[in-house]
């Protein structure tokens, strides 16, 4: 797309709106341009990180607020995530992190949650330690970071010690078993004792009876469903929680998917 077409685009949004951008289809003066108009239009940029731009070049663009998302697949340099954080954070410019793979028991980010804002990790193409992401669940709830964990797959009990602070946990309705209703309450129980917060995309229609329960024990519901008819009191439940909103750091990128 060209700069005077994405231009265009960025002035056809509401005020508020999220617009995702990668960082190698401009240049940094393009770059630039495209920030001051968004922060004209009171947009909030995604600026997906290909690992092409050194952390200092990033210095020009702190000028306006807008969140950088990078992944230890793009940045295979420990200290590149040190300069990029001690960059932009400061700037009010947040800083996440995608995690692929395994991690190794030494790997820094382990003991150095805080330089990022949020991190986020999936077993959708592989399962991760669990081990590993407990000690990311407790070393962000120690600090200012959010930690973000989608799980696919049927209900695995221990899940249940990711809900600490800071700490968001996303499952599919597509996964729940019959015996998951009582598990999801006990979860629900813990997360709201030590802070943490269980999202569940709702793919599939359920009972309105037990989503309600869902959504008063706590959960904060995703609708991902077909049209629904308007007098049902399942799309009142729908209605109602499209016009929730919660923080961009407790989903990656787009919040109806299950990344």
């Amino acid at each position: 797309m060209t700069l005077e077409n994405l231009e265009r685009q960025l002035q056809s949004l509401e005020k508020g709106s999220r617009f995702i951008l990668r960082d190698d289809l401009y240049d940094l003066t393009e770059l630039e341009q495209i920030l001051e108009k968004a922060a004209a239009r009171k947009l909030k940029i995604a600026l997906l990180d290909t690992g092409m731009i050194p952390p200092e070049k990033f210095e020009p663009l702190t000028r306006y607020r807008f969140s950088l998302y990078t992944s230890v697949s793009v940045r295979t340099d420990w200290q590149e995530f040190r300069r990029l954080s001690l960059l932009l954070r400061p700037r009010n410019c947040r800083l996440l992190c995608w995690l692929g793979g395994d991690l190794k028991d030494e790997a820094p980010i382990l003991s150095e949650v805080d330089i990022f804002d949020a991190i986020i990790a999936s077993n959708r193409e592989r399962k991760p330690v669990f081990n590993q992401l407990l000690r990311l669940a407790e070393e962000a709830s120690r600090a200012d970071t959010c930690f973000v964990y989608y799980h696919h797959g049927n209900m695995e009990e221990n899940l249940i010690e990711l809900g600490l602070k800071n700490c968001y946990l996303h499952v599919s309705n597509r996964d729940f078993e019959e015996e998951a209703e009582i598990m999801l309450l006990d979860w629900l129980k813990e997360f709201k004792k030590k802070g943490g917060r269980l999202l569940v995309h709702v793919d599939r229609v359920q009972s309105f009876r037990f989503l309600k329960l869902l959504s008063r024990n706590g959960a904060f519901l995703i609708f991902n469903l077909p049209p629904l008819e308007p007098d049902s009191q399942l799309y009142g439940l729908l209605t109602a929680w499209k016009k929730k909103k919660i923080s961009e750091l407790a989903y990656y990128l787009y919040k109806e998917v299950m990344a």
